[in-house]
């Protein structure tokens, strides 16, 4: 009996069916392949995008790239959390039109690193106010696109804010546990 080799391209059968995964950070390579890549599905037709999250986090700019995508394409872009959605992955996370999250997966949103390394004291003053825009933009998606109280958004902005599944639920950051 003779065996035939299947010739099946798994990446190809996963993007046909419009599932996208940011895995890994949130950073401008990640990122610049799933904005392609939902702009390419939704110019074929305008049925739902599954993205599946699995990430630490990353860029806000990057991340805040992906977000405009997301809410400009016709294409409505359902996001599922699968591992963890953390820091930039959860913000990204918020803005599905339907929201899941896995039983063992979790969320979580801290303040931003704002980008200053190293001994450069001067660069704190001066980078201050935009640290303090980009967290009002942050503080803004929490707001608009869940049901975090101010006091789980401070404590977000004053350490970290992590939820489980069942959490997420009951803070309206995912709809549905799957």
């Amino acid at each position: 009996m003779s065996k035939k080799k299947l010739n099946f391209d798994v990446d190809q059968n996963i993007f046909k069916h419009r599932r996208l995964f940011l895995v890994g950070e949130v950073e401008e390579d990640n990122i610049a392949i799933l904005i392609k890549q939902l702009l390419v599905l939704d110019g074929i037709n305008k049925k739902p995008i599954y993205l599946y999250i699995n990430t630490p986090g990353g860029g806000v700019s990057d991340g805040f790239a992906l977000i405009d995508t997301i809410t400009h394409i016709k294409s409505p872009v359902y996001t599922v959390i699968i591992g963890e959605a953390c820091s930039m992955g959860g913000i990204i996370s918020i803005v599905g039109k339907r929201r899941f999250i896995t039983q063992h997966a979790f969320w979580m949103a801290h303040d931003m690193a704002g980008g200053i390394w190293g001994d450069y004291s001067g660069k704190v003053e001066y980078r201050a106010p935009q640290i303090q825009r980009i967290w009002e933009m942050l503080a803004e998606h929490l707001k608009k696109y869940t049901k975090l109280t101010d006091k789980d958004i401070q404590t977000a902005r004053n350490g970290e804010l992590w939820l489980s599944p069942e959490e997420c639920i009951k803070k309206g950051v995912v709809d549905k546990i799957l």
